[in-house]
């Protein structure tokens, strides 16, 4: 019997980067070990290098690196097939309408433009790829011209758009559409695990293949993309534009997608908001091996709290930095354990030195990329996190699962994972924090009931056998 073909699309993870995503996708992939995987992976250079070990069943892993190359064959020649066709006839009358078009609906935003039209734009603008070169075309001044006039017939565009800035905008539109040049593997499911940019694989393949379309959205995309705007202090104008980009695409791969599998019921107030009806909507959690994380029992000699998290602004680990502040003003033996690899240097530096201005450095102790997550879990009181931004995190069921009580930020579905047995509050609040880490802290006897519980908890709902069965059965049905 044949097997099922599934590719997994990817963007900024697995198999190249590490975390919560990267993690779902090595369970899954490994997990169904009877499906034969290929993996499309959207990556920010060439550079990367891969984090985990492949298993025997994925067919072949297709990087495109968006940036660190001057043209996209350097990189991908057997999926871009060489030079195509240089029409200039052809980019007239096909290119530049359907260029057009795409921009228009991108320019009106998620709360306005059509998904439809969206999904046909992308579907055309593959299509057109097929046959014709994708450098050529994207570097014409045709394509610019368009571009810009599309930018400046909205009002504020034109009038405080610089031509720098419109300039700039068409260089990245050549990068972020680099999906629609590669050709797509023939596969009998897409899955995407972001509605962003390697997204537009999975709409390409709707369109041009009818290949069903899932998508498994773990936190809010777009949100994360629109704060990680903010923070690069980019033009007005670039942000604008960029923001509407994303939100666009986001709007229709929920329109294109067959099934969307969110990674908790608090996303589906996202994707209702948006129009996608229950019947395309299937909450699966994710799940964790309870024979690896493990119960061991162990409790230190002081209070300890511990986190596993990458040191980036998504993750605020100023704010843990702070509540260790108030927390060793009360408790002087605590220690706070940070794991995991840094994802913004700069940010690295800011939080290293708010922890030498706040004489934190007996306390808080930053100690990088760890391979024993079970062993950071278990020599603590309680385990922490403190993100802005999250959808279902791996950490706070690894750490439930290994019989600990959690305290995290309200965000995303971070009170689904915990319910009774752990406690949530307001992010970007210190000292409230501090106060629920005081809590498990001050009282051992109290830690160690309420993270048994944790684990009873996570063993019902959170289990890695449960979470295989559902996406085993998903598959099955959407094809």
């Amino acid at each position: 019997m044949t097997p099922l073909r599934v590719c997994l699309l990817t963007e900024g993870t697995y198999p190249y980067v590490r975390g919560g995503v990267s993690t779902w996708c090595n369970e899954l992939i490994r997990g169904l070990s009877d499906v034969q995987f290929s993996v499309y992976a959207l990556i920010g250079n060439p550079a990367a290098s891969l984090e985990y070990a492949l298993p025997e069943n994925v067919e072949r892993v297709l990087c495109l690196p968006l940036w660190g190359h001057e043209a996209v064959d350097e990189y991908n020649g057997p999926d871009v097939r060489g030079k195509r066709d240089r029409s200039v006839r052809a980019l007239r009358s096909e290119f530049v309408p359907l260029f057009q078009s795409f921009l228009h609906e991108v320019l009106r935003g998620m709360e306005q433009a059509d998904p439809q039209a969206l999904i046909r734009d992308i579907g055309e603008l593959y299509l057109y790829f097929r046959r014709h070169d994708y450098d050529w075309t994207m570097r014409r001044r045709e394509t610019w011209d368009v571009a810009i006039a599309t930018f400046r017939a909205q009002p504020w565009h034109r009038r405080f758009m610089t031509s720098l800035e419109a300039i700039e905008l068409v260089r990245s539109l050549y990068r972020y559409l680099l999906p629609l040049a590669i050709e797509l593997p023939q596969t009998d499911i897409m899955h995407t695990s972001v509605s962003g940019l390697c997204a537009i694989a999975g709409i390409a393949a709707k369109y041009a293949h009818k290949t069903p379309l899932i998508l498994t959205e773990h936190g809010v995309y777009l949100r994360e993309r629109v704060l990680g705007l903010a923070r690069g202090g980019f033009p007005f104008s670039d942000r604008s534009v960029k923001k509407n980009l994303f939100s666009a695409i986001a709007r229709a791969t929920y329109a294109c997608a067959d099934v969307i599998a969110p990674v908790c019921t608090y996303n589906t107030t996202w994707e209702h908001f948006y129009g996608v009806p229950n019947d395309r909507i299937t909450v699966i959690y994710n799940g964790v091996d309870e024979h690896r994380f493990e119960d061991r029992d162990i409790w230190p000699n002081v209070p300890t709290v511990s986190a596993v998290l990458r040191i980036d602004p998504l993750k605020d680990v100023i704010t843990m930095i702070s509540a260790a502040k108030y927390v060793r003003d009360k408790l002087p033996q605590v220690q706070f354990n940070l794991w995991g690899p840094v994802h913004d240097l700069e940010y690295d530096h800011v939080c290293r030195a708010l922890i030498a201005d706040l004489h934190l450095e007996e306390t808080v102790h930053l100690r990088g990329s760890t391979q024993d997550t079970v062993s950071a879990y278990s020599n603590a009181h309680v385990v922490a996190l403190s993100s802005i931004s999250e959808g279902f995190p791996y950490s706070v069921i690894e750490a439930m699962m290994c019989a600990k009580p959690v305290v995290a930020t309200d965000v995303g579905g971070i009170s689904e994972a915990i319910g009774s047995w752990g406690t949530v509050v307001p992010p970007k609040r210190p000292e409230r924090f501090a106060e629920a880490l005081l809590t498990y802290l001050s009282n051992p006897e109290h830690a160690r009931s309420i993270g048994k519980g944790a684990r009873a908890f996570a063993l019902e709902h959170f289990t890695q056998t449960r979470f295989l069965a559902n996406y085993r059965e998903l598959y099955a049905r959407v094809v």
